[in-house]
Order: C-alpha cells, then structure tokens, then sequence
C-alpha cells in the first residue's frame, strides 16, 4: 500500500494518468506553435491539462491539505445548478479532434493503451470499497470521475474526502474547479453566474483550510481572471502559486497564465 492510501494498481494507474496530462501540454503547445489550435481554445486546454496534471501529482505524492475549512456547499443548492453541467473534458477533447487525436489516459500518440479506462475505474471503485474511510482512496476515484465527464458523481466523492476530513485543502480546491469547468461550459447566463460563485467560495474554502496550498491558489487566480474578469485579484494568488511551487513541473504554464493577468490588469 503506498502513502497516499492505494493500492499498487490505482498508483499505476494514476502514474499513467500523469504522463498522460504532461504529454497531452506538450502536444498542446505543439499544435498552437503549428496554427491548429485557436487562442481561446489553447487557453482553456492548457489550464485544464495544468489543473488535472497538478491533481495527479499530488495525489501520487500523499500532500493532502491541512487546517480548518468551513461547511461544505449544502448538496441541494448544489443541485439546483447541477442539472446544467456540461462536460468540460468531452468539450476540450472535440475542440482537439483532428488535431491531437482521440487519445485517451493511457494510451498515446501511436495508439498503444497499457490500461483501459474500465481498469482503472475497477481500481480505483476498489480502493474505495476497501478503504470507505481514507480520504485518497475518495480523491482518486473523484478525479477519475471527474475526467470522465460524471460530474455529480465526481462531485459526491470530494465531499466525501471532506466529510471524512473537513481540512482537506485539495478537495474543496478540485471541487471548486471541477464547478468552474462547468461554468465555462454552459451558455445560460444565470447558471453561469451561480456556478461561478459556487466554484469561488469551494476555492476560498480551500485556501483557507490551508493558506499554503498550491493548487487552490492557482485554481482561485484562474477563476478570478477567466470567470470574473479580476485580473487585478488573480495576480496575487497565482503569484503565491509560483511562490510555493516555483520548481513545479507546471510552473511555466502557470507563469503563462499570470503573464496574461498581469497584461490585462
């Protein structure tokens, strides 16, 4: 069992999730370089690559969050706008079709696949089975949840970390940002407006169980920048980003994003 509470089929397949998502922003800067990709689109692909890659690593890496965190979003505010959420991956792998392929975790370039994605969510539901009370077990089958489109779903098992442990910085901030993937999505104005401010307070939430975690920091700047046009408020949280994890693989798409903040703040 490793530290992060899973078994060594779940490890492996989050491992090849991560050189999945990693591979997935090189090909994506590839084909920007090359014209194939339009700014908007390359913008949301690159901070959701960044986003679901970050998630990866630092599951892989047993560094939950830490701290005191207010109550969690009650479930039946959340489903009053929950009705509307699209699938922001299923939108990111269309505007990629063609260009990237249908590459899938796990898989690759050439189309050799090493873990199907029915083996994964096998041992991943396992972990869970076995494990109801360990945190990680819940994050990791909540992100591979959340990367195939079952947003509810996802949604219930980063709950599930927090009702299991209410500091728990990484769950609130990926439930946040899972929200804001599905605001991005949807063209209803009101929806937009209420899953927005959802995916805020998950992500101040989030900082707050713990000040020093990096993901919700970028995840806050990013929701700050592209969901409420605050660019002056999202410099300082992506910039303590880099200033946590300035060594991160990820830092360089984290600096991008700060660039365009910073540009139009």
């Amino acid at each position: 069992m490793s530290r992060a509470g899973l078994d060594d089929e779940a490890r492996a397949a989050l491992e090849d999730e991560r050189d999945f998502l990693l591979a997935s922003l090189d090909d994506l800067e590839v084909e920007r370089e090359a014209g194939n990709v339009d700014p908007v689109s390359y913008r949301a692909l690159r901070d959701d690559y960044t986003a679901r890659a970050a998630a990866v690593l630092r599951t892989l890496r047993g560094e939950p969050g830490a701290g005191p965190s207010r109550p969690p979003v009650s479930w039946r505010r959340r489903l009053l706008v929950g009705g509307g959420i699209v699938v922001f991956a299923l939108v990111a792998a269309a505007l990629l079709a063609g260009s990237l392929g249908s590459r899938l975790p796990g898989g690759s370039s050439g189309g050799s696949e090493t873990v199907t994605l029915e083996e994964r969510r096998e041992a991943l539901a396992r972990a869970v089975e076995d494990r109801p009370d360990h945190p990680d077990a819940h994050l990791a089958y909540a992100r591979f949840l959340d990367g195939q489109g079952e947003s509810l779903e996802a949604l219930r098992e980063y709950d599930a970390v927090v009702a299991l442990d209410p500091g728990r910085a990484d769950a609130h901030a990926y439930g946040g940002w899972l929200v804001y993937r599905a605001a991005s999505s949807t063209t209803d104005p009101d929806q937009a407006g209420a899953l927005l401010d959802t995916a805020r307070e998950r992500l101040e939430r989030a900082v707050a169980a713990d000040p020093d975690y990096p993901d919700a920091r970028f995840f806050l700047g990013v929701v700050l920048f592209r969901g409420f046009g605050d660019a002056g408020a999202a410099v300082p949280e992506l910039q303590r980003y880099l200033a946590l994890a300035p060594d991160s693989p990820l830092a360089e798409d984290v600096r991008a994003v700060l660039a365009e903040a910073e540009a139009a703040g």
